[in-house]
């Protein structure tokens, strides 16, 4: 089965852990993440079923919206409620207004620097592993893409908080999005809590939690976020095979939330694909999956 399953994760438990949940519950069948989501965030997380697993890249690259309270007045060595204190100032002293005026720094593409205590790999081993052994790291900066962010809840005087609805691309650190408001403030940021809204055209919503019975949804939906072009029976023959196929033969064009450089979405009536621009209007295959016929 070649299919999509949305996945409510709740706050404490592992991308890995669903992935093995959902595994164990298929009995044994290929299940893979889309992109991970911390244990101590909540929200929606993307499953690959079978060979829809050779999607996740291109899963990845679709813009994602979080919902994150901001805590001021202190730093953790994680940047979030789990960590170590390791910085109190209070935020007494700080003017919300600051925080209205200056969100704008934040828009389009910036470079971010990763948390340490982090997933990353830094010569082939998890930099939280690292920097929880003692070695003293130093995160380079990598360029990250902000859609928007809008303040969803003013800043509370009482209790030196506000809450943001963020939109952007792969790669973003929720984190340390608040580290670094936490140093325009003056007196330090972390993130109180945080959960994924959505990935693309996917909602939380439509998510199951780990132990619901699962509804899985077709490779169509995957199909509709991105820019993509529908082939005939033909093409999709010469297309599945390995040919290279012409743009200017396609049947429709569909506009989509994401586009891709290099690469375009290929959709027939029984396979879902992802080609590289081979130049002169050909579109060379790279990724093809057939659909599921249970689920279309």
């Amino acid at each position: 089965m070649n299919a999509i399953l949305l996945i409510n994760k709740p706050v404490g438990y592992r991308s890995t852990k669903c992935v093995a949940v959902a595994r164990k519950k298929l009995g044994g069948m290929k299940v893979g993440h889309a992109g991970t989501l911390d244990s101590t965030a909540s929200g929606l997380l993307i499953l690959l079923t079978g060979n829809a697993t050779r999607f996740c890249e291109h899963v990845m690259s679709l813009p994602k919206v979080y919902r994150a309270v901001i805590q001021f007045g202190a730093e953790t060595d994680t940047y979030d409620y789990s960590g170590q204190l390791i910085s109190e100032r209070g935020f007494e002293n700080f003017d919300g207004g600051i925080l209205t005026d200056s969100l704008f720094l934040f828009s389009g593409i910036r470079l971010q620097s990763p948390p340490s205590i982090s997933a990353l790999k830094i010569d082939g081993r998890p930099a939280h592993k690292l920097a929880r052994s003692g070695v003293d790291l130093e995160m380079k900066e990598r360029p990250v893409f902000f859609r928007n962010i809008k303040i969803l809840t003013p800043y509370n005087h009482n209790d030196g908080t506000v809450e943001l609805e963020i939109s952007c691309g792969r790669g973003t650190y929720i984190r340390s999005l608040a580290h670094d408001l936490g140093k325009i403030s003056g007196c330090g940021a972390y993130v109180k809590s945080l959960v994924r809204k959505s990935i693309g055209l996917f909602a939380l919503d439509e998510a199951n939690y780990p132990d619901d019975d699962f509804n899985f949804l077709p490779l169509n939906r995957l199909a509709e976020n991105f820019t993509r072009i529908y082939v005939s029976q033909k093409d999709s023959k010469s297309f599945t095979n390995g040919m290279s196929i012409l743009l200017r033969q396609s049947l429709k064009v569909f506009r989509g939330i994401s586009e891709m450089k290099d690469t375009l979405c290929v959709e027939g009536d029984n396979f879902l694909g992802f080609g590289n621009y081979a130049g002169y209007d050909y579109v060379r295959p790279a990724v093809i999956v057939p659909k599921d016929s249970l689920l279309c």
